[in-house]
């Protein structure tokens, strides 16, 4: 059937990623779109955000006057992020509401590091069938809403420059209201600056009472407040982020206002800036005065080091339990990551279940603990299985994950060879999402480290390269590594193995892409012949496996020997069957069963034939 192709895009001018390709893409109807574009539809500023309402009235302002896009910009912890979503709540509330507002559509998009990976996960879009076009999808459908000019879109956390990311930077030419949070001060004459200062003394003691009283609407007495505004004004420096964290750090210690200063006082806080640049220039070593070792369990503090190497990207709670708890020694009912945001290390996020630590927090541990590979071994293994398609039923699952697993390598160091495969499956991963250029420059570095000699590394970055350029079609490369991790895993494994049978297996795919049929056969063969050996039970790894030699044979119109493994692929099928009817795998290869049997029989019954094999699959069963 003819897939849909909803292009009403088509005349309008884009210069971005997917402009001008006429690709078969599966759109929504009009009446399938909603307002708010975007799967974090719930997105809330904090309970206790207070302030702001020159900004928020300033940035309002802006972008309803039509100005193209906004760079919300200042430095970290002081609110940027929770000024655009409290836009972002209010443009929802007033369409709820039914209240005339100057945008037919609105979306946040957190951002990842890449701007087609970070649309990817947060835009809604017709899933194709194809799940390698799911990116291209997600371009065409931010061209359709933006053609009209009646999108606002919110990019949260953008931490590149706006020329390191080619998705990014055609956000400069979307028709529509575009909103930027990020510490850099500039990107390009189409973004126009927007500073964001610092809350006064009256708004810092709202979210100092809110969160030290969890909302309870106790506040501060009134001998108590010259000490609050001392601390807010003279230690903390109205910096917003570390007002949250003296609150949180005087509900966990049950501290008086008096106490939190003379406790503070005793350790000589104080933060200071730059006039010119309002930057905080000791954030650090303050910072560190607070952080006291001896009062955090063990557990507390190599979940805190982990953190400190993640990107700024929510994290669900039961990945968080799945990468982190094992290397902490901990386990889901110590609670200690509800422990460490009642402390106020981490944010967590209600509704979507999921952890986070803010940038200021994880440079500050990162900085002070210099995290060892050594401790966070479950981790990279983890983020391994996370990261790795081949466990997966597609890039989908994985994709969200590249973020971490590129700043786990970058912070944890590439020198081992635990991060070191971190990176492969990066690389393969990029290849199945069609980021050819990015994942053949990653190969590019890996390769220069390959040795070819006797270790599971490099033969597992053959396989893996391998698997990317089969998918790229750059058959001669992955041929070339499939020989490869077969000669080292002849000097490596005993001459039965299964694994060197799965790279015969893997080398013949490629030649046969190759068109080298006779290699094809007699690798393929090898391969069977190995695994017929072992003592196992047939799966459906082997069913494609027989598959795959049976259609070499039928290009080489050897029928009679491609019937064979046809109907040795069909007994699996049969076989893992739970009833009398094979499964859909299996009526494919009977259809197959059927074209080689007639021409190596063509006066022969093929219906009885097949009769009397699957009786004598069921009698040996």
């Amino acid at each position: 059937m003819r897939r849909e192709v909803d292009n009403r895009n088509r005349d309008c001018e884009f210069n971005g990623p997917y402009a001008g390709r006429d690709m078969y893409i599966t759109m929504y109807q009009d009446s399938e779109r909603e307002f708010v574009v975007t799967h974090n539809a719930d997105i809330k500023p904090v309970s206790y955000f207070t302030g702001r309402e020159t900004e928020l009235e300033e940035l309002r302002q802006r972008i309803e006057e039509g100005r193209k896009s906004v760079l919300v910009s200042g430095m970290g912890g002081i609110g940027k992020t929770h000024i655009c979503r409290k836009l972002f709540e209010e443009y929802l509330n007033k369409h709820a509401d039914g209240e005339n507002i100057p945008f037919r559509h609105i979306g946040y998009i957190e951002y990842n590091g890449d701007m087609g990976s970070s649309l990817q996960k947060c835009l809604k879009f017709k899933e194709q069938d194809n799940p390698e076009q799911n990116q291209a999808a997600a371009w065409k459908e931010l061209e359709y809403l933006a053609s009209d000019g009646k999108l606002l879109l919110f990019v949260d956390n953008v931490n590149v420059l706006i020329g390191e990311d080619a998705g990014l930077n055609w956000l400069k030419q979307i028709p529509g209201a575009v909103v930027l949070t990020s510490r850099r001060t500039s990107f390009s004459k189409e973004f126009e600056p927007f500073k964001v200062g610092f809350l006064d003394t009256e708004q810092c003691k709202e979210i100092y009472e809110r969160i030290r009283y969890k909302d309870s609407g106790k506040k501060v007495s009134e001998e108590e407040i010259p000490d609050l505004e001392y601390v807010i004004e003279e230690m903390a420096a109205w910096h917003t982020i570390t007002v949250e964290f003296l609150a949180h750090l005087a509900e966990t210690k049950h501290w008086t206002v008096k106490e939190l200063r003379n406790e503070l006082e005793s350790k000589g806080f104080r933060l200071e800036y730059k006039d010119e640049e309002d930057k905080v220039i000791n954030i650090q070593e303050e910072y560190e005065k607070l952080y006291d070792l001896s009062v955090l369990m063990e557990a507390e503090k190599n979940i805190l080091e982990a953190f400190s190497v993640f990107p700024y990207i929510p994290l669900e709670t039961e990945i968080c339990n799945q990468w982190l708890l094992s290397d902490a020694g901990a386990s889901k009912d110590d609670d200690v990551l509800m422990g460490l945001y009642r402390k106020g290390w981490l944010q967590f996020d209600m509704k979507q279940e999921s952890y986070v630590m803010h940038p200021v927090f994880g440079q500050f541990i990162y900085e002070k603990c210099k995290p060892k590979i050594g401790k966070h071994v479950g981790l990279i293994d983890a983020c391994k299985k996370s990261l790795d398609i081949r466990l997966h039923d597609s890039a989908l699952r994985c994709q969200k994950f590249i973020p971490f697993g590129e700043k786990i390598d970058e912070k944890l160091g590439m020198s081992n060879e635990y991060t070191y495969m971190i990176r492969l499956y990066i690389c393969l991963l990029r290849f199945d999402i069609k980021e050819y250029e990015c994942a053949e420059e990653i190969y590019k570095k890996i390769s220069k480290g390959i040795s070819y000699k006797n270790n599971a590394v490099d033969v597992g970055f053959c396989i893996i390269a391998a698997g990317g350029f089969m998918k790229r079609g750059e058959y001669k490369k992955a041929e070339k590594l499939y020989r490869a991790s077969l000669r080292i895993r002849k000097r490596t494994h005993a001459r039965n193995s299964l694994e060197i049978a799965d790279s015969y297996i893997s080398l013949a795919s490629a030649y046969r892409k190759l068109g080298e049929h006779k290699k094809a056969e007699h690798a393929f063969i090898k391969g069977i012949r190995i695994c017929e050996t072992t003592q196992r039970e047939p799966c459906l790894d082997d069913l494609l496996v027989y598959c795959m030699a049976a259609l070499g044979l039928w290009e080489q119109k050897k029928y009679e020997d491609a019937l064979m493994y046809f109907l040795k692929a069909f007994r699996i099928s049969f076989t893992k069957s739970e009833s009398d009817i094979p499964t859909p795998e299996g009526q494919i290869i009977a259809q197959f069963m059927h074209d080689s049997f007639i021409k190596c029989n063509p006066n022969g019954n093929y219906l009885q034939w097949l009769d009397e094999k699957i009786h004598e699959i069921w009698s040996n069963s």
